[in-house]
């Protein structure tokens, strides 16, 4: 008899659907993985079904108490293998198969139900920051607002967190880090870790009471980097050169913007930032300004973003401290254009991402002699707020135009931004102003309306040396922190930045189409 025996078909048989019969209480744990307790609660089985179809059981309180299906029907009544062997062939009839599957089917479903629903209650019961501080991440109170709080690990990563939804994003990894408790412990606590790992970490955060997650974000004692002073460097700036036909090819061949527009906004805002190559040459890359509050509530010249041809994607960087890009009509302040009374007024402020943005935003709205265009370089920062509020206060526009990129991130920035004017608008010396949003039509920003469909390809030279820098949500180049250092209003704060008259070359790039001097 035991010839005809078929023991490798037996072990096959689904031990669940056997324990079921006998009475034992089934949970599936895990893909391939159930916890059955007997009736009596003595036995409590672990049960697994290997890469190869057998299945396998071992008692949690008996080490003796191990092996097959065989193994388990021998220990619960029947008389050796061949009883045993006998009771198991039951189980490859057709019905009984159906009926095996069918739990197997149930339990199955039921694990995954459970699955959502922990998932779920780890999303809603845990608060990202408080999981973010348990892990080291600190909080940067000079960052950080109401609505988002931005966070540092130990290691110098930024991300920015939402209270109110639960949500987070890396500013360095906008479109691959994001998401809740659950993305963040699976990126940034365990490793990548499967969904499994993380359901079995968060377990013991679940529901969790701790005292100091009950604290307001501003009383937690979480250590922010420390406040850095805002240096005027506008005698570097000074020494920079004017825009060179080759900064000036890239801004018109590869970014698709006009002579006319570049010479209508470039006078302050814009000069050329040359780095020497290693093997001799030169990369001319194009120098946007920043205006940022300094901490003796003044508007200085902070530093500049410096854009150009890379070997691969455009070159992006930074020179000392960011605050925002102000790109002013050349006849914003001219009687001979605009009417007296309108000459220092702003029609309309239009808010974008980047430089590149508001210039190509500019460039599709006709390049109006009295509106104001202004890159916030990315995530709107404190010191960007600052500045900018600065610029509201002198120039005092009708209307705001959020008009940030079309994506999530954009989406965001939007939102935060329209809570933060509004509580600007209600500030002593505020003017009244509307505002509302506009985003770019099937595109993700603005400058990909005008950018060429095809660029011709860049010489390749050595990498050009960057200073460290933090990308922001929505805007894929790079940004750094800035900082907030003064609480006082700026109520009299003139943000223009007064430098040396440029000479008349500037003047006659509308002229110079071919950019030649």
């Amino acid at each position: 008899m035991s010839a005809s025996i078929n023991t490798e078909a037996l072990t096959r048989i689904p031990l669940p659907a056997i324990l079921a019969d006998h009475g034992y209480g089934l949970r599936q744990t895990a893909p391939g993985r159930f916890l059955a307790e007997s009736p009596d609660h003595a036995e409590r089985l672990s049960i697994s079904r290997l890469p190869d179809g057998k299945w396998l059981y071992r008692d949690r309180n008996r080490e003796d108490n191990k092996g097959n299906a065989l193994r388990f029907l021998q220990a619960h009544g029947h008389q050796g293998f061949h009883g045993a062997a006998k009771a198991l062939a039951v189980y490859t009839q057709p019905d009984r198969q159906a009926a095996a599957q069918s739990l197997l089917n149930d339990l199955d479903q039921r694990y995954r139900d459970a699955g959502r629903e922990e998932l779920r209650r780890f999303n809603t019961e845990i608060p990202l920051n408080r999981l973010a501080e348990a892990h080291g991440w600190a909080m940067d109170n000079k960052e950080s607002t109401k609505t988002w709080e931005k966070y540092r690990s130990p290691s110098g990563e930024a991300i920015v967190i939402n209270p109110g939804k639960n949500l987070y994003f890396h500013q360095q990894n906008k479109d691959h880090d994001k998401g809740g408790v659950i993305q963040f412990t699976q990126n940034h606590i365990l490793n990548n870790g499967s969904l499994g790992e993380v359901r079995k970490y968060l377990r013991d955060f679940a529901g969790d009471q701790r005292n100091d997650w009950q604290r307001e974000a501003q009383q937690r004692a979480a250590s922010a980097p420390p406040v850095l002073q805002i240096g005027n460097r506008k005698n570097e700036w000074r020494s920079l050169p004017l825009l060179t036909p080759e900064s000036l090819r890239y801004l018109v061949n590869q970014r698709g913007l006009d002579v006319k527009t570049i010479a209508t906004y470039g006078e302050r805002s814009m000069r050329t930032d040359i780095y020497r190559t290693p093997g001799g040459g030169e990369r001319h890359n194009v120098a946007f300004a920043n205006v940022a509050v300094d901490q003796d509530n003044k508007a200085v010249l902070s530093g500049w973003e410096k854009k150009g041809a890379g070997t691969e994607k455009s070159f992006s960087g930074f020179h000392g401290q960011r605050g925002i890009t102000v790109f002013k009509h050349k006849d914003f302040n001219s009687q001979d254009v605009r009417l007296s009374e309108d000459v220092g007024t702003c029609q309309k402020m239009v808010l974008c991402e980047s430089s590149i943005d508001a210039l190509s935003k500019a460039q599709m709205d006709g390049c109006r002699p009295g509106d104001i265009y202004v890159s916030t370089g990315g995530t709107p920062s404190a010191a960007a707020k600052k500045a900018l509020a600065a610029l509201i206060q002198k120039n005092q526009p009708l209307e705001v135009v959020l008009a940030f990129d079309n994506d999530m991130a954009g989406h965001g920035y939007a939102r935060q931004m329209k809570e933060h004017l509004v509580e600007q608008s209600q500030m002593p010396g505020m003017s009244n102003f509307s505002i509302r949003t506009e985003f770019p039509d099937g595109v993700k920003d603005w400058n990909e309306t005008l950018k060429p469909k095809t660029i011709e390809p860049c010489p390749l030279a050595p990498k050009e040396s960057e200073s460290e820098h933090i990308h922001g949500p929505g805007h894929g180049q790079g940004i750094s922190p800035s900082q907030d250092h003064s609480d006082q209003p700026a109520n009299t704060l003139a943000l223009e930045i007064k430098t040396e008259r440029p000479n008349r070359t500037f003047r006659n790039i509308e002229k110079n189409q071919g950019f030649e001097r």
